[in-house]
C-alpha cells in the first residue's frame, strides 16, 4: 500500500526535473488525455498462450492474502495503462501508447486468475482514471498532473510507475505459495523490467538521471543495464516457450 508521505516524496523528485521544450517529442498542447482503454476481457486480445498457461495450472487454496494481492495488483495495473494512456494524448510518445497496450494485457493477465478463483473484479466497470482504492486514485491524480508538466516529467512517472509496480509484484510473490499466481507475477514483473529499461533509455536521450524511490539503486541499475527480455516464464522467472510481448 503507498503511504501518502511517500508520495510526496517521490512527486518532488519528479518536480526537480528539467523542463524539454515544449512539442518535443510530441503535440504539446498540454490538453487532457481521453485514456479511454476499456479492458477487453481475457477472450479478447488477451495472448491465449499466456491464459491458457494460468488456467492449465492446479487449482489450489487461494488465502485472503493471496486475494487482495491479485486486487490490488490489478488496479494498479489499470493504474499505469491509465496514466500512460493520458500522457500519450498530452505528448503524442509512442512509448506512453505501446506501453499502455502492454499494461491492458497485463491487466488481462491477472483478469484470468479472478476468474479462475471466482474473485470479484475491482474494475468491473473500468472507467479510465477511475480507481475503487482511494490511495491510487490520488495518485493517478498527482502522476498525471506531474507528467503534463513536460515530456521529461512524463518519462520520470513512466519510470517510477514502473519501479513501484516491481517493488509491489516483490512483495506479493512472497506471500503466495500458488503455482499459477507466482507464475503471473513472474511474467508481469518481466514486463515491467522491460518498460523501466524502455524510460530509461529515453531519459537517458535528454541527460536525466533515474534514482529509485522503491527498488534499491543496485537493483534499477542490474535491470537497465541487462537487456531485454522475451518470451513466457514460469513461477521461477526461467523461460519456458515463446517470444510475445510480456
Amino acid at each position: 500500500m503507498i503511504k501518502k508521505s511517500i508520495l510526496i516524496v517521490l512527486l518532488a523528485a519528479l518536480l526537480v526535473m528539467p523542463t524539454v521544450a515544449q512539442g518535443q517529442g510530441g503535440n504539446g498542447n498540454g490538453q487532457q488525455g481521453k485514456g479511454n482503454q476499456k479492458n477487453r476481457g481475457p477472450g479478447q486480445g488477451f495472448d491465449s498462450g499466456m491464459g491458457a498457461l494460468l488456467n492449465s495450472l492446479p487449482y489450489q487454496n487461494v488465502t485472503l492474502r493471496e486475494q487482495n494481492g491479485l486486487l490490488y495488483m490489478r488496479e494498479e495495473e489499470k493504474l499505469a495503462r491509465d496514466v500512460y494512456a493520458y500522457l500519450f494524448e498530452v505528448w503524442n510518445h509512442r512509448i506512453f501508447r505501446n506501453i499502455s497496450r502492454s499494461e491492458n494485457r497485463h491487466m488481462e493477465g491477472i483478469k484470468v486468475l479472478l476468474d479462475k478463483y471466482g474473485l470479484p473484479d475491482p474494475v468491473a466497470d473500468d472507467i479510465p482514471g477511475v480507481f475503487s482504492n482511494p490511495e491510487l486514485q490520488v495518485l493517478y491524480h498527482e502522476l498525471t498532473a506531474q507528467g503534463s508538466q513536460s515530456l521529461e516529467a512524463a518519462l520520470g512517472v513512466g519510470f517510477l510507475i514502473e519501479d513501484l509496480d516491481i517493488f509491489d509484484l516483490l512483495k506479493y510473490l512472497k506471500k503466495t505459495n500458488n503455482s499459477d499466481i507466482k507464475t503471473l507475477y513472474q511474467n508481469l514483473m518481466k514486463g515491467s523490467r522491460n518498460h523501466m529499461r524502455a524510460f530509461v533509455g529515453q531519459l537517458q536521450r535528454y541527460g536525466v538521471n533515474y534514482t529509485g524511490q522503491f527498488l534499491s539503486q543496485e537493483m534499477i541499475d542490474e535491470i537497465v543495464n541487462s537487456p531485454m527480455e522475451r518470451g513466457v516464464v514460469d513461477k521461477n522467472g526461467d523461460p519456458i516457450f515463446g517470444n510475445n510481448g510480456w
